[in-house]
């Protein structure tokens, strides 16, 4: 049915209302909805023929007090209705509203999706319908008129068997709050929570309250970070290979003012000496054969208004030294085949696992460099120095990599635990990172087996890799995986089996074996 809505404007006297509706049932025309505003009355009826609306048009013009008549093409609840139906089709929870007696009167596009039900069905119907185990938060929602948050929901699903949400339930309350009208039920999906969660870890993103310890060392180095990560202050990170140093930079880099700008690590030992340089300082056009026309930033001005990491600052060529020094203190820099002084606005955070004050007096280190750097210090402690840590960490990587092959976490014997605490761990947290993570890939599903083999892993830990402390990383690594090879080959029978067990190819397994002589193993099918 086509429709015409009028939007009156009036002056506010008593009973103009009831006079500018008279003109309306004097010409015998139906009113299909009426909203009244201070100043304003709204008024939609079927649409007349051209003469009749005419005629209606001049007698309300004819009511005292009547300013102004105009058509709209809505009247405003109609609208206020159409712009938060688009809002709730296009959002990505799932929302549901519930009356005051908890009957579903609304469920949008994306609650429909994620409970894959046809929201008709349910329109009008109770709640404990969709779903019974949520029913008590949501009356309690209703009676007391408080918001219930971060509920997990598991609601049965014929398809799928259960899905899993998180439920936020808010109560709808009206202007003076004596009385509550109903409920709003937001639910977001689990799935996505987890990939929004993982999307944020890969942007790097890292505080110092996500720094793992208990011990007291770690403690300190935290507080001190805290201290100055708001300032410009320089920061230099000292510490054995594996001890966290970047993570720190990260943080630091996070909790301060410049967490919205540019955080850039660039490590000084992995790119070669000739092209450092540019790297850091940029170049012009022309500045060498293969140069970019119109030259290219370099990692000072990438970081405009940010940080900047240099990460194995004790590998710097001396040349480059001396610049970066320059730059330090003058706070500008001159790209490579260039003449223009660029200032630039950035916080020099720094790390190394070399020892920069011996480097220092045997002239390998610019000593004015040096204490350029060492404003602020920190000396991150290797994992031998925090063994009260290690259970907490052990923990923590336990939980990540068996929530990444979606199975339960594996309980951590005494014996075990110990092996771990005891340790040398040459290779600091990354290296304990890895021997968890290298125990949850050979553990089996049978949860009687766990016992086993956190004892052969840990008892290779406690010997091997401590027999083995002066060797390299490298070696170490090979010594562990010979042996956790064995055990696998000795467990699965064949080696196609193993490779299956492992996620390797077949062949990559037999190369291990033929790498590690290991041919008295089982078949290598």
């Amino acid at each position: 049915m086509k429709t015409v809505t009028f939007r009156i404007q009036t002056e506010n006297r008593v009973g103009i209302t009831r006079d500018v509706i008279e003109c309306f049932t004097s010409a015998d025309l139906d009113i299909t909805g009426m909203e009244v505003k201070p100043h304003y009355i709204f008024l939609q009826i079927p649409l007349p023929e051209p003469h009749l609306l005419a005629a209606l048009s001049d007698s309300i013009r004819q009511v005292q007090g009547v300013i102004q008549i105009e058509t709209i093409s809505y009247l405003p609840y109609e609208e206020r209705e159409n712009r938060i139906s688009t809002i709730l089709a296009t959002i990505s929870e799932g929302v549901i509203s519930l009356d005051e007696h908890l009957t579903i009167r609304t469920i949008n596009r994306a609650a429909e999706q994620m409970l894959q039900i046809d929201a008709s069905v349910f329109l009008g119907q109770p709640v404990h319908g969709l779903w019974k185990s949520a029913a008590d938060d949501i009356v309690r929602c209703l009676r007391e008129g408080v918001e219930i948050l971060n509920l997990p929901i598991a609601i049965p699903h014929g398809k799928t068997g259960t899905a899993h949400f998180v439920g936020c339930y808010y109560p709808i309350l009206p202007g003076d709050k004596t009385e509550h009208q109903g409920v709003v039920i937001v639910l977001r999906d689990m799935k996505q929570i987890q990939e929004l969660i993982q999307s944020v870890k890969r942007t790097g993103v890292f505080t110092l309250d996500e720094i793992i310890y208990t011990s007291l060392p770690m403690r300190q180095c935290i507080d001190t970070a805290k201290r100055v990560a708001n300032s410009s202050a320089t920061v230099l990170l000292t510490g054995e290979s594996g001890t966290g140093k970047e993570l720190f930079a990260r943080a630091i880099h996070y909790e301060s003012s410049r967490a919205n700008r540019p955080f850039v690590p660039i490590n000084c030992a992995a790119i070669p000496e000739s092209l450092l340089e540019s790297e850091l300082f940029g170049y012009e056009e022309g500045a060498f054969t293969g140069a970019l026309k119109g030259g290219k930033p370099g990692l000072f001005e990438t970081a405009k208004g940010g940080t900047l990491f240099l990460d194995e600052i004790g590998d710097l060529p001396l040349h480059l030294q001396a610049k970066l020094l320059r730059v330090l203190e003058e706070r500008m820099i001159r790209r490579v085949g260039g003449s223009r002084l660029i200032p630039i606005d950035v916080r020099i955070l720094a790390a190394t696992n070399r020892n920069l004050s011996d480097m220092t007096k045997k002239g390998l280190f610019r000593e004015d460099l040096f204490y350029r750097l060492n404003v602020i210090p920190i000396a991150i402690p290797p994992l031998r120095e925090r063994q009260t840590d290690i259970p907490l960490l052990a923990e923590t990587f336990m939980q990540n990599v068996c929530q990444l092959l979606n199975r339960p976490p594996l309980p951590f014997s005494k014996q075990a635990m110990h092996t771990l605490q005891v340790h040398h761990w040459p290779g600091n947290v990354r290296e304990l990172q890895n021997v968890i993570e290298r125990t949850v890939y050979l553990c089996p599903e049978d949860t009687a087996e766990i016992e086993q083999v956190y004892l052969e892993n840990s008892s290779h830990v406690s010997s091997d890799l401590d027999s083995a402390a002066p060797n390299s990383l490298k070696q170490q690594v090979e010594s562990f995986e010979k042996l956790l090879l064995r055990q696998a080959l000795q467990r699965y029978k064949t080696a196609r089996q193993t490779a299956s067990r492992l996620g390797l190819s077949h062949t990559a397994i037999l190369k291990k074996i033929k790498k590690y002589r290991l041919f008295s193993e089982p078949e290598q099918e």
